[in-house]
C-alpha cells in the first residue's frame, strides 16, 4: 500500500514550523520574481538621497532601492539593474551628450 503525501510533507516533514517557514520563503521568492519582472531595466528618479539606500520612483510608484555603489542626490535619474534582498538594485542613468 502506498501512502499519498503532499509536497510539503515530503519536503518539510510533519513539523508545522518548518512548513510555515518554507511557505514564507516560497512566497518571498515569488514576490521578488514578480517585482523583478515589473521593474527590471526601467528608468526612474531618486526621490530621496541615496547613500546608498533610499527611495526611487518608477512609473509613478515609489520603491525602496539600493545603489550598486556610491551616492546620489534627489532627482538623479536611475535605472534598475536587479533585485537584492527586497530592494531594487539601481545605478545612475547617465545622459549621453548630444
Amino acid at each position: 500500500m502506498t501512502d499519498q503525501f503532499s509536497e510539503d510533507e515530503i519536503v518539510y516533514g510533519d513539523s508545522w514550523g518548518l512548513v510555515h517557514r518554507g511557505v514564507l520563503e516560497d512566497r518571498e521568492i515569488e514576490r521578488m520574481k514578480a517585482l523583478r519582472d515589473k521593474v527590471f531595466g526601467k528608468s526612474g528618479v531618486a526621490v530621496t538621497t541615496m547613500k546608498p539606500i533610499g527611495r526611487v520612483e518608477i512609473e509613478g510608484e515609489v520603491y525602496e532601492a539600493r545603489l550598486e555603489n556610491g551616492y546620489l542626490d534627489v532627482r538623479t535619474p536611475i535605472t534598475v539593474i536587479g533585485i537584492d534582498f527586497g530592494y531594487l538594485l539601481v545605478k545612475e542613468l547617465k545622459m549621453e551628450a548630444k
